[in-house]
């Protein structure tokens, strides 16, 4: 028998509430895979101090039959004291602690790192200038080594490199901007926005759709104004039968195009959240894919 593929999430522990907690708690833990993430980015992001103790504290206390990684506690553009911060974690007991490689280290510690794990964070990447030189340097010296970048989800980039996972945090934008995004294979896209609905859609579009699970009754819904409000949560409120629509369909097209991804290419694209309403969007498109025979 086939094994179904997984929803796989990422989420910062300054991010990860009892709601988050509860949620997973009541998902049966063969749907999902999690990266914890240290929140370095977003505490240095926010101007915000996440305390070390308080880190490890939570990750003893996580539950032991979840599929997880988590990342050491790294500090945003500063290699020797994310390197301090590992050896510290690793002298506590964390053995399997993913170490973060980020810009500034070098390869000698680069190898240093593959002598105590074989899975490795590659971080640096999310901002700045390079990113591109950058992580081709990193390739070439990485020798098809297992890493994962963090927050850079460039399609061609995975085709050519295949890392062992990425992450994306714009999978959850559609509401933000105003866009649909509807997978088309290989990795990519047709974006669209509410304009491209008031009127009939193309037959191109509405078959894209359908590749997602959604008839055509709910597609004409589209053209409303309400579909295009609220969070992806909203679907499953209930309050009227439009709202949030376009996120929700938005977010399991992301989905469909992670999992596509790892079934062709073999890299895992975790999809970052922020809150429990996002995890529990994910796993109900997660279930309309299964449901439907679509991935």
């Amino acid at each position: 028998m086939l094994k179904l593929p997984k929803a796989n999430i990422l989420v910062a522990f300054p991010y990860f509430s009892k709601q988050i907690q509860k949620t997973l708690d009541n998902t049966d833990p063969n749907e999902f895979r999690l990266i914890i993430d240290s929140g370095a980015f977003t505490a240095w992001n926010l101007n915000k101090e996440i305390s070390f103790d308080d880190y490890c504290t939570f990750l003893k206390n996580l539950p032991k039959h979840w599929e997880y990684h988590a990342v050491q506690m790294d500090v945003f553009g500063n290699p020797e004291e994310t390197y301090v911060n590992y050896n510290k974690m690793l002298d506590m007991g964390f053995d399997d602690i993913m170490p973060v490689f980020t810009r500034g280290d070098t390869t000698e510690r680069l190898e240093e790192f593959y002598e105590k794990t074989d899975y490795i964070m590659f971080g640096g990447i999310v901002i700045g200038g390079k990113n591109t030189n950058y992580i081709r340097w990193f390739h070439n010296q990485n020798k098809k080594r297992k890493s994962h970048w963090l927050g850079f989800n460039n399609t061609e980039f995975i085709k050519h490199y295949r890392p062992e996972s990425v992450d994306s945090s714009t999978w959850n934008n559609g509401q933000r901007f105003g866009r649909l995004d509807l997978y088309q294979g290989h990795g990519t896209f047709d974006s669209t926005q509410r304009k491209d609905w008031i009127d009939e859609p193309t037959p191109k579009r509405i078959n894209l759709l359908k590749k997602l699970g959604f008839d055509h009754k709910t597609i004409l819904k589209l053209a409303k104004k309400e579909a295009w409000t609220g969070g992806s949560h909203s679907v499953f409120q209930k309050k009227d039968e439009y709202k949030g629509l376009a996120a929700y369909i938005n977010n399991t097209s992301h989905l469909k195009r992670a999992i596509d991804i790892e079934k062709n290419l073999g890299t895992k694209v975790y999809l970052a959240c922020g809150n429990h309403s996002q995890i529990e969007s994910l796993l109900h498109s997660h279930k309309l894919l299964i449901n439907n025979n679509l991935v």
